[in-house]
């Protein structure tokens, strides 16, 4: 009979630490969102969030309510090989002359060979954007970046001032998903972390520094 009663505890004291938990976790992303709304609401930026269900997280996007138009969003897992991210994007700037990657990295790339130098920009960069670089070439960069383009990129951009820029940047973690990774095509500009940010704090800097860099580049 003890150990029935002793069971019987057991499981009752698990169940409470578990909505304990549960009611931490809820109160703690409902500060969080909180505080994502009021820091749209300081910048004059609308805040929506799609697809979050049974609990999973769903995209969440921040854009301006007016001027020029970009957006920034937190999204989820695509898939088992996929990556949460955090990503800035716009139409402008763009270069209509080539592609440019640039990442804040305390060094040269590796000249390796093909299949070595593939594993290690897809390590480095993520697999989409790895994909993107196959194509590219290390250019010259100053201290503190580096940089993959098809083209000489000091036709459209001044890198110095680009490595300032992101070497203001301070990781919320640790190794190369805390990166931001700036991408400029004849598409648009991107700039994007391999993690998500789920708090305001980072997620204003972050937009900070996309906006900053957006005008450093400029048009064109």
């Amino acid at each position: 009979m003890s150990l029935l009663l002793n069971v019987l505890l057991s499981l009752a004291f698990a169940g409470a630490v578990g909505g304990t938990l549960q009611f931490w976790r809820a109160q703690l992303d409902a500060a969080r969102r909180d505080a994502m709304q009021a820091l749209a609401a300081r910048r004059g930026w609308a805040l929506t969030e799609t697809g979050e269900r049974l609990g999973r997280a769903g995209t969440l996007r921040l854009a301006p309510r007016g001027g020029h138009p970009w957006t920034v969003e937190v999204r989820p897992k695509d898939g088992p090989l996929g990556e949460a991210v955090t990503e800035f994007e716009t139409e402008e700037p763009r270069w209509t002359g080539g592609t440019l990657i640039v990442l804040a990295h305390p060094g040269e790339l590796p000249a390796l060979e093909p299949v070595r130098r593939e594993r290690a920009l897809r390590d480095l960069l993520g697999r989409k954007v790895g994909r993107l670089s196959l194509g590219l070439a290390p250019v010259a960069a100053p201290s503190g970046v580096a940089a993959l383009a098809d083209a000489d990129p000091a036709r459209r951009v001044d890198l110095p001032d680009l490595a300032r820029a992101m070497a203001a940047w301070r990781p919320a973690m640790n190794g190369p998903r805390g990166i931001p990774v700036l991408i400029l095509t004849p598409e648009g500009m991107r700039l994007r972390l391999r993690h998500p940010l789920d708090r305001a704090e980072p997620m204003e800097a972050f937009a900070d520094l996309a906006l900053d860099l957006a005008r450093l580049i400029g048009p064109g």
